[in-house]
């Protein structure tokens, strides 16, 4: 369940043609040229007078889209599709502290971000949007990676993942399985990438 935000995430892309791959890519377009729509979500940052912030992830990765729904201000039940295929649902039994910070968090990003899904694994080109902002020089081993650039496209600060901080990640194990950020770590992060 979405939170109202006071204003709307911009979000690239913000359609992916259904020829693509027979449809299955939701978030990131695994057809398209990064670079292409790096610059376009780099011009509309710099036009808002934002910071972009760029999540460099695959349509496989469960942490890209639980990153995705967390900063659009969802919380509750999460029905993911990953790779075209449904069927992963997750129940974080949000508590009303929960719903709170998610209204925080979505309008934080809102106010202060344009995001763009830079897709790494099937497109021709996103390893290339690394190179050209010199994120690559940056980047460890998982995705989603996410970091900003300044208003020429170059590398400023990354967020630590979930494996290298730990205290980011929400979880629960066995039958009752749930993914997801801690929303108050989630902002301190992110807080450093909007200075």
């Amino acid at each position: 369940m979405p939170v109202q935000a006071d204003s709307q995430l911009i979000i690239y892309p913000k359609s992916i043609s259904d020829d693509c791959f027979n449809g299955r890519a939701v978030s990131y377009d695994e057809c398209g040229l990064q670079r292409y729509l790096f610059d376009r979500a780099l011009n509309v940052a710099n036009d808002a007078d934002k910071r972009l912030l760029v999540v460099y992830g695959a349509e496989w990765c469960i942490w890209c889209h639980v990153f995705k729904e967390h900063v659009k201000g969802r919380y509750g039940k999460f029905h993911y599709k990953l790779e075209g295929q449904s069927g992963y649902h997750m129940d974080e039994r949000a508590t009303a502290q929960d719903i709170e910070m998610a209204a925080k968090l979505a309008n934080f990003v809102a106010k202060n971000f344009v995001l763009v899904n830079i897709e790494g694994q099937h497109s021709f080109d996103g390893f290339s949007v690394l190179n050209h902002t010199g994120a690559s020089d940056h980047i460890g081993q998982s995705i989603p990676y996410i970091f900003t650039v300044d208003e020429n496209g170059a590398f400023l600060a990354d967020m630590p993942s979930t494996v290298e901080n730990p205290a980011l990640e929400k979880r629960r194990e066995g039958d009752d399985w749930y993914r997801g950020y801690n929303r108050t770590e989630l902002m301190n992060a992110l807080l450093m990438l909007a200075k």
